[in-house]
Formats: structure tokens, C-alpha cells, sequence
């Protein structure tokens, strides 16, 4: 791919978290819509009585560790068959997951992608939320949990790598590696302060409705903040308009592409 001053634009991607990033949803609505909609009442009511009882824990796990978190939370599936979480997943994307992805984000994803940058998904979500949602937004890379499975049923634990921390931000790492891509010429993008390694693994970073701790750590760093307000599934004006100004912003300093200064104040 050629610059406009013909000049060779150099490989690069976008690296985006899925909760709170690109959605306003999170893990705990997935978990409670699919348990919500497992089969007959008896079975049901098991498995919400089992988030239920786990709550406090997974409360401390957020405050502490995301991946302590995934984790907890996806051991609730114990039990359940693959094909129907296949199923769930595929009817909680279409009828609720799509109806919250903040409508400036979905754009921000074309306009990096019309940019040249191949989209990559980096989330702790369950692939078989994070694969339907990819398909819809033309994403063919994905890296999200995944449950192991025997004889076709969950056994609640996890696949390595986990997706959460340090460990998103090494499957970076390791996917640049492999596809002939420098970091630092790549964009990520996330919420939370569980996401910082992701973040600073990245050569342009952007703190995406940050919570607080990630804000104060993005104005330290000058990384770019973008906050998409209002209800996602509306489209708002609120979430069309001004916060496009922001996003203009980031186009401004992706066009810019700073050779070095972004890894610097990491």
C-alpha cells in the first residue's frame, strides 16, 4: 500500500479491547444473558444461583486481577455443551451486543482499517461472544478465552494463554512477531487500568472511556483520550457528534504517526 506522496506505508494493526471500548457492556452481562437462557427453568436457576453465590468473589477478583476475574467468571459454564453456548453466544451478539457497540467506535475501527491497519479483537469475553461479534464487524482476527471442553461439555477452566493483563499484552507481542509487524508503528485501544501493559506494549496507544486510574496514567503519558458517551444502542447525537471531534483528533495524530516519542513516555 502506497502513501499519498508515494511514498510505502508501513505494515501495521489495531488492537482493540471488546468491554467498555468498543460496547458499553462487559463480561457479567454476557455470563447472566446466557445463564439466563440455558435450556429448561431447573437448570437455569442452578446456574444463577451460582452467580449469585459468586459475586463477592468475582467483586474482589475485579479489584484485584482481571484474569482472576475471567477466570471465576467463565467456571460458572461448568457443565454446559459447547453447542449451545454456540448458540447463546451467537443470540446474545445479535440481539444485545450489537444493539450497545458505541456507534464512533465502529467508525473509528473503518476509518483504521480504511488507513491500512489490519483490525485485531484482544478480549477477555468468551470466544464464542467475541467470534460473532467479529464477523459482523469484518474482524478475522480474534484472541478471546476459550473454554476447554470434554466430551463436548465445559469443564470451567480456561485455555492458555488467559486474555487479561500482561498476558494480552505478550499475545501482542507474539502476534506482531509472527505477521512481520513492528509494535510501535500498531494502535491499541481500551478502558481499564487492568489494560495498561496492553496499552504501553503498543506504539500508539489510546485510553477509550478510561476509568479513573487509566485516565490519570494516560494525561501522565499524553496518550490520547476518547470518551464515547450516551447510550451506545440509541447512536445519539451526544455519541455521533462531538465525540467525533475526538476522534478527528486521533485520525490528526495516526496521520502524524510519531516515530518515537510514544514508546518514550511509556
Amino acid at each position: 500500500m502506497k502513501r499519498r506522496n508515494g511514498t510505502r506505508a508501513r505494515k501495521s494493526a489495531a488492537f482493540y479491547d471488546l468491554d467498555g471500548t468498543l460496547a458499553s457492556l462487559n463480561l457479567l452481562h454476557s455470563t447472566a444473558f446466557i445463564l439466563a437462557n440455558l435450556g429448561e427453568w431447573s437448570a437455569r436457576a442452578g446456574y444463577l444461583l451460582s452467580l449469585a453465590a459468586s459475586l463477592p468473589r468475582l467483586y474482589l477478583a475485579e479489584k484485584q486481577d482481571r484474569r482472576l476475574l475471567n477466570v471465576a467468571m467463565l467456571a460458572i459454564f461448568k457443565g454446559v455443551s459447547r453447542d449451545r453456548l454456540l448458540a447463546l453466544g451467537e443470540e446474545y451478539c445479535e440481539r444485545v451486543l450489537m444493539r450497545h457497540l458505541y456507534p464512533p467506535a465502529v467508525e473509528l475501527l473503518d476509518a483504521n482499517r480504511a488507513a491500512g491497519m489490519h483490525p485485531v479483537l484482544v478480549t477477555g469475553s468468551p470466544d464464542f461472544v467475541a467470534e460473532p461479534l467479529a464477523r459482523r464487524l469484518r474482524v478475522t482476527t480474534v484472541a478471546a478465552n476459550r473454554l476447554v471442553f470434554r466430551r463436548d461439555r465445559a469443564t470451567g477452566r480456561l485455555h492458555e494463554p488467559i486474555m487479561a493483563g500482561s498476558e494480552k499484552a505478550a499475545w501482542c507481542a507474539q502476534y506482531a512477531q509472527a505477521n512481520g509487524l513492528n509494535l510501535r508503528d500498531c494502535w491499541g485501544y481500551a478502558d481499564s487500568i487492568h489494560d495498561l501493559d496492553f496499552l504501553a506494549a503498543l506504539g500508539h496507544p489510546v485510553a477509550v472511556n478510561p476509568d479513573r486510574k487509566l485516565a490519570q496514567t494516560a494525561m501522565s503519558r499524553r496518550w490520547p483520550i476518547v470518551r464515547f458517551d450516551g447510550p451506545a444502542a440509541a447512536g445519539s447525537a451526544t455519541s455521533r457528534g462531538t465525540k467525533l471531534d475526538e476522534l478527528d483528533e486521533v485520525a490528526r495524530l495516526r496521520e502524524r504517526r510519531p516515530s518515537g516519542r510514544a514508546a518514550a513516555l511509556k
